[in-house]
C-alpha cells in the first residue's frame, strides 16, 4: 500500500506486489475484481499510520507515492515474518503466521457478531460463500437462542 491509497479514513485496496529476487518487484491489480475494494479504517490504525507518516516527514522520507512499510520499495515478506516473530517473542506471544492476521480479524468480527455479509468484502471476497465456507466456524451455534427468541412468543 502507498500512502496515496488513504484517503482521510479510507484504505483503497488497488494493487499487488509480486516480490522478485532480482529485479524490480511487479505490481499488478489484484487477482479478481472484488479484491479492489475500500475500507474504512478504525480510529487506533489511523492514529498509529499519522504518527508513522509523521516519522517519515522527519526523516525526510515521506512522499505520497511512497510505501507505507518500505519506501520506494516494499518491505521484504521475510523481513516481516522476521519482525513478527521478534516483536511476538518479545511481548510474550504465541508466533503466528502473518496471513493468520486475517484469520484474527474475522474472529474478532464474527465474535462481536459482525454480520458476514460485512465482513466478505472486507476480505475482497466475491461470494459470501467463500468467507462463510472459511470462516463459518467462528459463528456460535444459535439453536439455543432462536428456541429462547421463540419461547417468549405468547
Amino acid at each position: 500500500m502507498k500512502w496515496s491509497d488513504i484517503n482521510g479514513s479510507y484504505l483503497s485496496v488497488k494493487r499487488s506486489i509480486t516480490q522478485r529476487l532480482r529485479g524490480d518487484d511487479r505490481e499488478t491489480p489484484p487477482k479478481n475484481k472484488s479484491s479492489v475494494r475500500t475500507l474504512q479504517i478504525p480510529l487506533p490504525l489511523i492514529r498509529i499510520l499519522a504518527e508513522h507518516k509523521e516519522r517519515q516527514r522527519e526523516l525526510g522520507r515521506f512522499n505520497e507515492d511512497s510505501r507505507i512499510c518500505g519506501g520506494e520499495r516494499s518491505l521484504r515478506d521475510t523481513t516481516i515474518q522476521r519482525r513478527n516473530e521478534l516483536y511476538a517473542r518479545l511481548s510474550g506471544l504465541k508466533v503466528i503466521r502473518v496471513h493468520d492476521f486475517r484469520h484474527s480479524h474475522v474472529s474478532a468480527l464474527a465474535n462481536e457478531g459482525i454480520n458476514i455479509q460485512e465482513i466478505a468484502p472486507r476480505l475482497g471476497h466475491s461470494r459470501i460463500e467463500i468467507t462463510w465456507n472459511t470462516y463459518s466456524h467462528l459463528y456460535p451455534r444459535e439453536e439455543e437462542r432462536a428456541v429462547d427468541i421463540l419461547n417468549k412468543i405468547v
